[in-house]
């Protein structure tokens, strides 16, 4: 009986690490798609900038966003926690 008990908490638990780690891949799937979006609005502004100036500056902000924008609303330590779970399950 006592084994029983274990299998049907190891389930639970395996069901909440898959959750955690859908919920945590869907995140940065969201992320990602929200920031392509981001580039293609500033490929359009570059196209339209009349000015080197305004080219330079389109080209920063999109610098800006590239390098701090998009990797911290990744939630990759969503990620790394569903994946230490399911490694602690595993054993």
């Amino acid at each position: 009986m006592k084994s029983y008990i274990v299998k049907k908490e190891t389930d639970w638990q395996i069901q909440i690490a898959e959750q955690n780690a859908a919920d945590a891949l869907a995140n940065a799937r969201g992320t990602l798609i929200r920031a392509l979006q981001e580039l293609d609005s500033y490929i359009e502004k570059f196209g339209t900038a009349d000015s080197p100036a305004q080219k330079a500056e389109l080209l920063n902000w999109t610098l800006n966003h590239l390098a701090t924008g998009i990797a911290p609303n990744l939630r990759l330590d969503l990620i790394a926690n569903a994946q230490a779970l399911f490694t602690r399950l595993a054993k």
